[in-house]
């Protein structure tokens, strides 16, 4: 704003001719020098100076490896925030010191007393670093005390480079205050703190090899156009790193002013503490109300209705087809593309070369009590023949409702269709905006096994289906939970027979309960971890768990922020694929783990991979192996390659469509301004207009209702 109105003023006083260029100059000067000296206002000020420092000296631990490289545009991100992070700690923290050691509210510490203060809580910081750092995984409160101690270690220091700075450069050395006096010497020193880890980290490579050398921290660019976004992000970064400083550091000012004034008290140190408080808490509730908004909009994007899934199915063994009572504008995109993407008996045979009948697949939205919805999916089983197939999978889906197509398709295959999948939804969001319905989709789950179970128990002995279950990711944890209170024997209580568990995630209470203690929650054994497919057995009755080892849904923690993971522990303990010579450091490792959250499901279609949380590779395999299942070499081949090539189908068909629809909007907008009517043009007929291939046949095959692709 002081900007908007010097431009406006220098203008309107050049017109009036009563600013030569010589005068316009010297006014251009006089402004210059008064940002200049609000710019050292804030850089002088103790409190800023280290968490600069603070946030110089985060940059090294945030290029520390993963469990998955990072791009460079992710690495800029990673910085930045991780950078943010420590200047609010530092500059708090040190706020607090400056409080403590001033005495006297109103009264500011001198350079012995900021020394002192720097000298005691760097010592208390470090000793408690040291001496609980073998327990900082142990619990919440420990790993608390510990990241605590951590950060008034490194705050102490950063402290005594500051007031060591200002008494050598401006009272021994008699410099007056600037740039390169306070920030310039802030970043160096922050600079030279962080060389601490990296030859620390340098000293581990050596000692205990480096694992996956093929795995960097941050991947290169792949060509010279990215050089310029990835300096461009990163120069965002920085910037809005300094504009949060400065606007943070604006607020707290006010805020102190505003307590002085109503206290008609100077509160000095005290009232920096205090309005540093204020601020943070502000940025909290920001931070929380934008999450609600992302997720609505999150919600409404999930509900859309595609242009490669217009029309409700005509299948009759698939719900909202004609014999279903689930409408289809309720059960989401993700529910939508389940119940079309079905297999027929003629697809199945192709690839079995065996007899083959027609799946059935039902989704159970969301809508409605669990009661209610437990009801319906025994209604839709018992309307679409899914009693009448020889096994019954109760696949719990992802928050937004997805249940891996890839795994239905396996699972139909190697049944020969005598199958019924149902979905029941919890929830219309992604997983990560979904984790507080995990109660009651778990809830839902047991309610419908449940149910299932009883009708199955009315059916005469020799023609009673097999109950068995799956969930991947979020629903991992959701249908694994079931078995949270009453273990294993819970599932056999509701008849579940086996069950296919993928990349369970950090938040189940039955992974967690079964890692710290299996016989606790299987004193039979029957619950089997695996990191690949081909490594499971098969045998009856059992729960199989893959989880990769460089998965990091599996093991991310909302309590890395402070607490270190059992995955972190000594380098020569850790697992396999994690990064031995990685350092935890609070809040850094827990940003980096954010992102590989985000590179863990980087999954192209067709094109299966054992990495991250990508399972497609292990599906076939676990799925057979899990529900003794059979398929020969050869049809086991067809199977995987078909599971391939459809993927690869119904992701261009989805591609075509959402082009092919924005295509025809735009035209029937164009067409409107010419005042002609609006109206939909069937272009699968037309063979004047030159289409390609690919688009007159996903508009014939939506013209006729059949599988695109």
């Amino acid at each position: 704003m002081r900007l908007v109105a010097f431009v406006h003023l220098c203008h309107w006083a050049a017109r009036r001719g009563e600013i030569t260029p010589w005068t316009r100059h010297d006014v251009i000067m006089s402004w210059l020098k008064s940002v200049t000296r609000k710019v050292l206002e804030f850089t002088t000020d103790p409190a800023v100076r280290v968490g600069i420092l603070e946030a110089a000296y985060s940059v090294t631990p945030a290029y520390s490896r993963g469990l998955l490289p990072r791009t460079p545009g992710q690495q800029a991100v990673v910085v930045g925030v991780s950078a943010t992070s420590y200047y609010a700690i530092g500059a708090t923290t040190w706020a607090g010191v400056s409080s403590i050691y001033a005495g006297i509210p109103g009264h500011k510490a001198g350079p012995r007393a900021l020394l002192v203060g720097a000298a005691v809580t760097g010592g208390v910081g470090f000793l408690g670093e040291r001496l609980l750092r073998p327990r900082s995984g142990d619990g919440l409160f420990l790993a608390t005390t510990w990241s605590t101690s951590r950060f008034l270690s490194t705050v102490g220091l950063a402290g005594g480079i500051v007031t060591t700075s200002d008494l050598i450069t401006h009272q021994y050395l008699r410099r007056k205050p600037s740039l390169g006096t306070t920030l310039a010497l802030d970043v160096a020193g922050g600079a030279l703190m962080g060389v601490g880890t990296y030859l620390r980290r340098d000293r581990r490579v050596r000692k205990y090899g480096l694992v996956d050398p093929d795995r960097p921290a941050v991947t290169q660019t792949k060509s010279v156009v990215s050089y310029p976004k990835v300096v461009g992000l990163a120069t965002a970064t920085a910037a809005g790193i300094a504009t949060l400083a400065i606007a943070e550091q604006t607020a707290a000012r006010a805020i102190n002013k505003g307590l002085s004034e109503a206290t008609d008290t100077e509160l000095g140190e005290a009232g920096v503490l205090l309005s540093h408080l204020a601020t943070a808490g502000v940025l909290a509730l920001a931070a929380g109300g934008a999450l609600n908004i992302v997720r609505r909009r999150t919600q409404r994007r999930s509900d859309v209705k595609e242009a490669a899934y217009p029309s409700p199915p005509l299948s009759p063994h698939v719900s909202c087809g004609p014999k279903s009572e689930v409408d289809f504008d309720k059960i989401g995109k993700e529910g939508r593309r389940f119940v079309l993407m079905a297999l027929t008996d003629d697809q199945i045979e192709r690839v079995m070369d065996e007899p083959a009948v027609d799946p059935v697949r039902i989704v159970v939205p969301r809508q409605g009590s669990i009661k209610k919805r437990a009801a319906l999916a025994v209604a839709e089983l018992e309307a679409l023949g899914g009693f009448d197939r020889s096994m019954i999978m109760v696949a719990s889906p992802t928050g937004v409702g997805y249940v891996n197509y890839i795994m239905a398709e396996a699972l139909e295959y190697l049944a020969r269709g005598d199958c019924a999948t149902v979905v029941p939804q919890y929830a219309l969001v992604p997983s990560a905006l979904a984790l507080d319905t995990t109660t009651q989709g778990t809830e839902l789950q047991g309610h419908i096994l449940q149910a299932i179970s009883d009708r199955i128990k009315s059916m005469p002995q020799a023609t009673r289906p097999r109950l068995v279950q799956f969930g991947e990711s979020l629903g991992a944890q959701v249908a694994l939970d079931v078995a949270s209170e009453g273990g294993v024997h819970r599932l056999d209580s509701l008849g579940v027979e086996a069950g296919l568990y993928l990349g369970v995630p950090f938040r189940s209470s039955a992974w967690r309960s079964w890692w710290r203690n299996p016989r606790a929650i299987d004193p039979d054994g029957r619950m089997v971890l695996v990191t690949q497919a081909d490594e499971a057995p098969k045998r009856p009755g059992m729960h199989l768990m893959v989880v990769h080892n460089d998965d990091p849904v599996n093991k991310f923690s909302y309590t890395m922020f402070v607490r270190r993971p059992w995955w972190f522990g000594e380098p020569e303990d850790r697992p396999p694929l994690v990064p031995r010579e990685s350092l935890f450091r609070p809040v850094i490792s827990f940003v980096i783990a954010l992102v590989d959250l985000l590179n863990g499901m980087n999954m192209a279609p067709g094109d299966f991979k054992r990495v991250g949380h990508d399972y497609r590779i292990d599906i076939r395999e676990a799925t057979e192996k899990a529900y003794l299942l059979r398929s020969s070499p050869e049809q086991a081949e067809r199977i995987e390659a078909e599971l391939r090539e459809r993927e690869q189908a119904w992701a261009q068909t989805r591609l075509v469509a959402k082009t092919a629809a924005k295509a025809m909007a735009t035209i029937n907008r164009k067409m409107k301004s010419w005042g002609q009517n609006s109206q939909e043009m069937d272009l699968a007929d037309r063979e004047d207009i030159n289409l390609p291939p690919t688009v007159r046949k996903f508009l014939t095959s939506m013209k006729l209702g059949s599988e695109p692709g």
